[in-house]
């Protein structure tokens, strides 16, 4: 494997050369991240992945014990991290900061396999990693899905360059790694691979390329059932959680349903795509002028390259605007800059323009640190005032590290006070239980199975079917087998304000009655699972 990671990316001769700066590398995209994942939270997100990593270390997976629709690697790899550093926030933080890693290190050695000049390799690379997982600074599906796509595109590129038969091999291999992260991007990223390989196929007549490309998807297929099977996890759990509903989500984004979060109708204005995407159609526009402009000369490498960046770009933009999240692709920037810096060099434009180019990017970099690493936009913190956070130690000793603020609490006080509460009830109830919260971060906590049932709970159908749903009954059937099989008693919901209301979870359980109790008005209740008076 070493060898294949050195012929995909490095000249060996310059290793050891080069090894002062790939250490820098590390040990800055590591820091900046960590910078950014310790101030602040906003609990959906923030926690998404803490307990239902740590559920796995209690052999309760996701897809066969509890729902997840996406981000089926993400929780493996939180696993791996609360395995090997524990049960903390640091690990959590530790995940992330290695992502930005990976990321950071796959372009540094994408850019100087290209014959990049290093100063300006490290420069892109740095600012790359300054606005690539700092946006969010704890782990996010979608960021793991952009990234292994960015380095599948990497990969694309350089099979088509280099010809190699371990580049053709590894190339589905990361598609697959991105599609178990997040379905998109990584599927429109998986479009673009399958429709230039056809190309390069045809054009070429590699044989043994396509022999090795067709080995990568036979192993990622094998893969994936071996795993169902080792797992004991029925196949059609996959197929409804990670492919059915998460196609529903996406069409009724696509044609604006009324159950949608934000319809992409709503998205298409001036303001949106080219108002917050404008440093990225800066660099963009240009590179697709001179495309165009160049394209019938005789640079068939610097042709695929330019066009592979255009429509990932292009996929990354669309996605960004179907999904209606916070904006986590600036660090596309760098990346589309560097390409264009290239152009301008292969066509001998004036040095003057690749200075400017530079300077925006410098610009757009300090711009986007400022607002999501520094101010937090991402977790909708950008007008809160962070110095009143407050070390979420106080919670718990695991979550040390954490500056807890949010957007929903003038007074951050009062939203622990209700955490320590919940904790120390939750902690003294022996009876078997669920607890149903986006502060996925007690049962790490408390060292307990706490049986979630999902990730996320919004009830406008985006993270799981809700009554209106075609897939409700197969939701619901999941659900109930769930509390019969661990003898569930007792249900516990916690939450921020009229975030987690009983209301909208009775109606999932069959032939159960419930004794409830609130525990703290429109934050804290218990619903005891009771025999139904006939």
């Amino acid at each position: 494997m070493i060898n294949i990671f050195q012929t995909m990316f490095l000249i060996k001769k310059s290793v050891f050369k080069e090894f002062p700066t790939i250490l820098g590398i590390i040990i800055y995209a590591s820091f900046i991240n960590w910078l950014s994942g310790r101030v602040g939270i906003i609990p959906i997100d923030s926690f998404g992945f803490l307990d239902t990593g740590f559920s796995i270390l209690k052999n309760k997976l996701p897809i066969r014990d509890f729902w997840i629709f996406t981000g089926l690697l993400v929780d493996y790899m939180e696993a791996f991290f609360l395995l090997l550093f524990g049960n903390n926030w640091s690990s959590h933080i530790l995940h992330a900061s290695s992502m930005n890693v990976i990321a950071s290190l796959s372009l540094y050695y994408f850019l100087r396999n290209i014959n990049f000049d290093i100063k300006f390799s490290v420069f892109y690379t740095l600012s790359f990693a300054t606005l690539c997982y700092p946006v969010s600074g704890t782990p996010f599906a979608y960021l793991h899905a952009y990234i292994f796509s960015l380095i599948t595109i990497f990969i694309l590129f350089l099979a088509i360059k280099n010809r190699l038969n371990s580049t053709w091999f590894l190339l589905p291999i990361f598609c697959f790694l991105a599609f178990v992260s997040m379905q998109t991007p990584s599927a429109y990223i998986i479009f673009l691979v399958i429709i230039f390989s056809i190309f390069y196929f045809l054009k070429e007549k590699k044989t043994n390329n396509l022999k090795y490309f067709i080995f990568g998807n036979f192993f990622c297929i094998l893969f994936l059932f071996f795993y169902l099977i080792a797992t004991k996890t029925p196949l059609e759990n996959f197929l409804y959680q990670y492919i059915f509903f998460p196609l529903t989500v996406g069409a009724g984004r696509l044609g604006s349903s009324e159950t949608a979060y934000l319809g992409l109708i709503d998205q298409l204005n001036i303001k949106r795509i080219f108002g917050e995407f404008k440093f990225i159609h800066i660099f963009l526009i240009p590179l697709a002028i001179l495309t165009i402009k160049n394209f019938k000369k005789n640079n068939f490498n610097l042709n695929i390259l330019n066009l592979i960046i255009i429509l990932t770009a292009i996929a990354f933009v669309f996605n960004q605007l179907l999904t209606a999240n916070q904006i986590y692709i600036f660090s596309l920037i760098p990346i589309i800059a560097a390409v264009l810096h290239l152009n301008i060099l292969k066509f001998n434009k004036s040095s003057k323009v690749i200075w400017v180019v530079i300077f925006i990017v410098l610009f757009a970099t300090i711009k986007f640190h400022l607002r999501y690493n520094i101010d937090r936009k991402f977790h909708d913190l950008e007008y809160v005032d962070k110095s009143i956070a407050i070390d979420a130690s106080v919670i718990h000793q695991n979550l040390k590290g954490l500056q807890w603020i949010s957007r929903f609490n003038s007074n951050p006080q009062n939203e622990i006070n209700t955490i320590k509460k919940a904790l120390q009830i939750i902690d003294n109830d022996k009876r078997n239980k669920v607890l149903i919260t986006h502060y996925q971060f007690v049962s790490t906590i408390l060292n307990e199975d706490l049986n979630i049932l999902n990730r996320w709970y919004l009830w406008d159908n985006n993270t799981h079917p809700t009554e209106n749903h075609k897939y409700f009954k197969f939701y619901k059937n999941m659900i109930n087998k769930n509390l019969t099989k661990n003898k569930i008693q007792v249900i516990y919901l916690l939450g921020q304000d009229n975030e987690i209301l009983f209301k909208n979870i009775e109606n999932y359980f069959t032939n159960v009655c419930f004794e409830s109790k609130t525990l703290e008005e429109k934050r804290f209740s218990v619903h005891e699972l009771i025999v139904c008076k006939k």
